[in-house]
């Protein structure tokens, strides 16, 4: 009987530790009662010792900023330099700071292996216009080892690009935005890869499939330029010079995830 029980304790385990494992790392949470998990979590130490956490699905950015690693409630709101973003769909970009509310509470941490487990809840502003509230906000395991969260580019002046290519993150170092005749071109390159993204410039905001005519991507891998052959462009505008446009798409060889660029026209 007792090693029977021993048995099933160490089954328990086992089973609990294939879950987490399955679940490593996880950003989710509820956004105005709407459920939100994040398809990619992933974070970042800056260089002054703060720590940047992002989950991103197709078209949400959720952002979450503690001033360190700390355990313990970080503060958010007016007066405190932690703070939690949301961009949603349409590219309106609700915020905890300057009149918002709420915490971030870092639970458990492991800094030599690169990971920061917490939880978070919020009342985020869109100014003027509307407010969320975020609750059961839930951060497991987020790496900070491998950066690359969106917004975070050394790229021109004409906006930023990243995505993933075939699993591999790509940051373009830099970004060139070219209208020609009906068509507004943008290119993201990084050493000698780009992306290319073609949206008319009559274009409305809303998803179109890569075969709607007047728009395209393709993906030079160094080599060889592969134009896709299936996926969808997002446009999202933001104000009358900066677009956020999201962006899936597959090539014969390559496939292209969570692609992200805000282009300034």
């Amino acid at each position: 009987m007792k090693r029977f029980i021993l048995l099933l304790f160490a089954a328990l385990a086992f089973i609990s530790c294939e879950n987490i494992e399955d679940n490593s790392p996880a950003m989710q949470g509820d956004i105005d009662n709407l459920f939100f998990k994040a398809a990619d979590a992933r974070a970042e130490k800056n260089d002054d010792g703060t720590y940047t956490l992002q989950g991103t699905n197709s078209d949400e950015i959720l952002t979450l900023h503690i001033d360190d690693a700390d355990l313990g409630s970080y503060p958010l709101g007016a007066g405190y330099p932690n703070f939690i973003n949301y961009e949603d769909g349409n590219g309106n970009l609700y915020q905890s700071s300057p009149s918002g509310n709420g915490s971030i509470e870092l639970t458990d941490r492991c800094l030599s292996c690169g990971w920061l487990t917490g939880t978070f809840n919020s009342t985020l502003i869109l100014p003027n216009i509307d407010t969320l509230t975020v609750e059961r906000g839930i951060f497991f395991q987020v790496s900070f080892l491998e950066g690359g969260l969106v917004g975070n580019t050394s790229s021109g002046n004409e906006g930023e690009m990243q995505a993933t290519i075939d699993g591999v993150y790509f940051d373009a170092a830099t970004m060139d935005v070219e209208i020609s005749g009906n068509s507004i071109i943008i290119t993201g390159t990084l050493n000698n890869r780009s992306i290319r993204l073609i949206v008319p410039t009559s274009t409305s905001q809303g998803t179109f499939p890569i075969s709607t005519p007047g728009y395209g991507a393709s993906y030079n891998d160094g080599i060889d330029t592969e134009i896709a052959g299936s996926g969808s462009i997002r446009v999202n505008f933001i104000n009358s010079v900066s677009t956020r446009i999201l962006f899936n798409f597959t090539t014969a060889n390559h496939n292209i995830t969570f692609g992200n660029t805000r282009a300034f026209f």
